[in-house]
This record gives C-alpha cells, structure tokens and sequence, in this order.
C-alpha cells in the first residue's frame, strides 16, 4: 500500500468517527425548519367539518289522478330543506289525464 492508500485509509476513518459521534438529524426537533409537511395540521389546514347536506330527493304525485283513482303520475326531484321546509305543490304533466294537474309532494 503506498502513501496515497494509507491517506485515504486514514481520512475514512476520522470521517466514520465524525460522523458516528455526531447526533443524527431529527426533522421535528425545535431548532429544525419545519415546512407545510413536517408540521402537525390544524383544524383548520384539513378543512371545515362537513354538515350534513339540505338537499332531499322528494316524490311529486298528481292530486287529481288519485282522487279520480286512477294511475297517478310521479315526479321525483330534489329540494333544499333548509330554503323550502314545507311540502312541495307543482303544476306538471300528468300523461295519463294528458294535461297540466296539480303535483304534491308526497313523504
């Protein structure tokens, strides 16, 4: 082995030593940067909590086919609850009367 072999022996050796003697490096310790992922999220960085939605699907049927005793038409649709909280009333095609009656929503 010649002079340059015994310097590169030496200097991996105190490189293992440095480096074995030092503390390993701890993303979440205080004095290290943190960024937008190393960082505990808060309420608000998830997002809101979600709310249970207003919007229902509702069944429309004619009033006038049904007192009659007939096949009532259906409509099915959806409303918003929290803008409209009665029952629904639409005039809509009935095909079997073949005209415009007046729909109520049913439950």
């Amino acid at each position: 082995m010649g002079v340059l072999g015994h310097l590169y022996a030496c200097i991996s050796i105190l490189l293992l030593a440095a480096l074995s003697s030092a503390t390993c490096f701890n993303p979440l310790s205080p004095g290290a940067r943190q960024n937008a992922y190393d960082r505990p999220t808060t309420r608000f960085e998830i997002g809101a909590k979600r709310r249970k939605s207003a919007r229902v699907l509702i069944t429309l049927e004619c009033t006038e086919a049904r007192k009659l005793g007939l096949q009532p038409s259906r409509y099915y649709t959806s409303k918003n609850k929290a803008n409209t909280p009665e029952r629904l009333e639409l005039m809509k095609y009935n095909k079997y009367l073949r005209r415009h009656t007046l729909h109520k929503e049913i439950r």
